[in-house]
């Protein structure tokens, strides 16, 4: 009894992280889309640069997952994300915010390939142990709530 009951708090706290990690994600999105607008010119690519960047931030925290807390970490070293393995885990999200931005041909990859990369992502996220997603492969890292 006490066996079912773990695996069913277990189950409840993957989901809880799996939301919170989509969460942070799209807080993200809305500030890269915000800087995006911030410039005629470079805005958009303010916006992209964040999003590949974002994770390298101090405490291997983005701005969403600061609010939401959560952090990313080295998997060998267990210290926080810095900005290349920022830049490395956030390659297949900065490739969908590309297709955004492109004008007319880029929607349409967007809505298309776009998705498909985000389905993916999140089904890795889902049911990968650990929750690692394409990008945590790609740079050996993961997600992990705050220290206390």
């Amino acid at each position: 009894m006490s066996r079912t009951h773990t695996v069913s708090r277990s189950a409840r706290s993957g989901k809880t992280e799996f939301i919170n990690r989509c969460l942070a994600k799209f807080i993200d999105f809305l500030i890269a889309g915000a800087l995006s607008q911030l410039v005629r010119f470079w805005g958009p690519l303010t916006g992209l640069t964040y999003i590949l960047i974002a994770d390298g931030l101090p405490g291997g925290k983005s701005l969403g997952k600061r609010l939401i807390g959560l952090r990313v970490v080295e998997n060998e070293k267990n210290i926080p994300c810095d900005y290349i393995k920022s830049i490395l885990r956030n390659l297949p999200i900065g490739l969908v915010f590309l297709f955004a931005i492109i004008p007319f041909v880029g929607w349409l990859l967007f809505i298309t390939v776009g998705f498909l990369i985000i389905a993916f992502e999140c089904y890795l996220m889902y049911t990968e142990e650990g929750g690692a997603r394409i990008g945590d492969i790609l740079a050996d890292t993961t997600v992990k709530g705050e220290e206390k």
